[in-house]
C-alpha cells in the first residue's frame, strides 16, 4: 500500500502537467497513445542517464554535502552531469522515436512531445527522490522541479517542431535551443545546489524559462497550418436538403425536426463539403478538425 502511495505521489505531478499542456494543442491534437508512448520513453531514458551521471559523479567528492563542494565542482555537477546528460537524453528520445512519425507535422508537436519526454523523465526521477528523501520532497519537486524539466526541454522541442516543417533558420534555432536548455538547466541546478540563500536565485531562472515557454506556445498556435482548418460536421435536412450542423434538432431553413433514429444520416465536412464518417475527428479530404457539438 505504501509503495502505491509513493507511485501516485511521484507520477501525479507529471501526469497533471502533461494533461494541462496537451489541452493547449487544440487545432490538431496528437494521438494520446503516441504522447503516452513518448512519456514512457522519457521514463526509460532516465535509467541510462542515471548510470552516466553516476559515472560522472566519480571523483567529485561527497555530493551529499553539495554546498560544501568547491564552486567548480558544483558547476560541473550542474552544467555537465545534469544539464548536458539529461537534456541530450530527452532530446534523443524525441528525435529518435516520434520525430519521424507522420503525426509530428507542426511546430506545436515539438512542444507536446518534448513535454511528454521531459515529464516521463521527471516522474521517474521523482520516484527515486521519494525513496531517498521521503514524501515531503514532492511538495517542492511536484509544482517546481517537475515543471522545470518541461520548460528546459521546450527550448529545443519547439525548434525541433519548426525544423520538421522547414521553417527558416530552424536548424540554427534547434542547436541554440539545445544549448539554451543545457545552460538554463545548469543555472537552475547550480543555484539550488549552492543553497545558503542562493537557492532563491533559481526562481527568476524558472520564471524566465516559463515566460519563454508561454511565448513559444502562443507562437506555435499562431503559425499552426491547422489554425483555420476547423469545420462543423454537417448533415442534410431530409425535407429540404439544407445542410445543417450534425447536432441541430431543427432545420434553420424549413423548420423540419431532425429525428435521430438508428440509421445515422450522412455527414459532411463544413469546411470543404466532403462526405466523412461519423466517427471521424478530422476531414479525410482537407484535414480540418470536425466539430460535432455546439462549443460554448
Amino acid at each position: 500500500m505504501q509503495f502505491v502511495a509513493v507511485l501516485v505521489l511521484a507520477f501525479a505531478p507529471g501526469i497533471f502537467w502533461l494533461w494541462l499542456i496537451y489541452r493547449r494543442d487544440r487545432f490538431r491534437p496528437e494521438p494520446r497513445a503516441l504522447v503516452i508512448r513518448t512519456f514512457l520513453w522519457g521514463m526509460a531514458v532516465a535509467i541510462p542517464v542515471a548510470i552516466v551521471e553516476a559515472l560522472l559523479f566519480l571523483g567529485v567528492g561527497d555530493i551529499s554535502q553539495l554546498n560544501q563542494l568547491p564552486l567548480g565542482a558544483i558547476a560541473y555537477l550542474s552544467f555537465i552531469v545534469a544539464g548536458v546528460t539529461e537534456e541530450v537524453g530527452k532530446y534523443l528520445v524525441v528525435r529518435r522515436t516520434v520525430y519521424s512519425s507522420p503525426y509530428f507535422d507542426e511546430p506545436m508537436d515539438g512542444i507536446i512531445y518534448a513535454s511528454a519526454a521531459a515529464l516521463g523523465f521527471a516522474s521517474l526521477e521523482n520516484l527515486g527522490y521519494l525513496f531517498i528523501f521521503g514524501w515531503e520532497d514532492i511538495l517542492l519537486r511536484g509544482p517546481f522541479s517537475t515543471l522545470a524539466h518541461v520548460l528546459f526541454s521546450a527550448m529545443w522541442g519547439y525548434p525541433l517542431g519548426l525544423s520538421k516543417v522547414r521553417r527558416p533558420l530552424a536548424s540554427t534555432l534547434l542547436w541554440l535551443g539545445l544549448a539554451g536548455s543545457i545552460v538554463t538547466h545548469g543555472l537552475f541546478d547550480f543555484f539550488l545546489f549552492r543553497e545558503n540563500g542562493y537557492s532563491l536565485l533559481a526562481i527568476p531562472v524558472f520564471i524566465g524559462a516559463g515566460a519563454l515557454f508561454l511565448f513559444m506556445l502562443r507562437h506555435a498556435r499562431r503559425i499552426s497550418p491547422y489554425k483555420d482548418k476547423i469545420g462543423l460536421m454537417l448533415t442534410a435536412c431530409p425535407h429540404c436538403s439544407q445542410r445543417v450542423p450534425l447536432y441541430a434538432h431543427f432545420c434553420p431553413l424549413c423548420g423540419q425536426q431532425l429525428a435521430r433514429g438508428r440509421q445515422e444520416p450522412p455527414a459532411f465536412c463544413g469546411k470543404c463539403g466532403a462526405a466523412v464518417p461519423h466517427q471521424a475527428d478530422f476531414c479525410t479530404a482537407c484535414g480540418s478538425r470536425l466539430i460535432k457539438q455546439a462549443e460554448s
